[in-house]
């Protein structure tokens, strides 16, 4: 039982937390909707819609998760757990650095900056960093 627990969740703790994450966010859109506007989702908005957006988090969230559920599975012949985790990754990563950007725009703004800058920003490059280690060890 250890031994598959270990399999499944030692060397993808980050993994399985922003991903995760993500689906929790993705949920808490639906469920307290006002959540959009706060700073770090306001650029995001008006680049796409609050549906879209929920959409889109729930899918990657899921996506992650599920890869990572079926990591070292055949389908067809083919591991497809690896890519789909590093394709997750890169556009977990793209949504984050949008975070970090609107959390910069509003530093500006008021003079001071946000404290979410430092981990939006490390969060973008540890998905970056689990994107390549997925692929190079894949």
């Amino acid at each position: 039982m250890t031994r598959n627990i270990n399999y499944y969740v030692e060397g993808r703790v980050f993994e399985w937390t922003m991903g995760l994450s993500m689906a929790l966010v993705g949920l808490e859109i639906i469920i307290w909707p006002n959540t959009i506007d706060s700073s770090a989702f306001r650029d995001l908005n008006m680049v796409m819609s609050e549906r879209s957006l929920t959409f889109l988090l729930l899918l990657i969230g899921w996506a992650r998760c599920s890869a990572l559920m079926l990591n070292g599975q055949r389908l067809m012949g083919a591991k497809l757990g690896p890519y789909t985790r590093a394709i997750c990754s890169i556009a977990s990563a793209v949504i984050w650095v949008q975070f970090a950007m609107a959390l910069i725009e509003l530093s500006i703004a008021q003079g001071y900056p946000s404290p979410g800058i430092p981990f939006w920003s490390m969060f973008t490059l540890g998905e970056l960093y689990a994107a390549y280690t997925t692929l190079k060890n894949g």
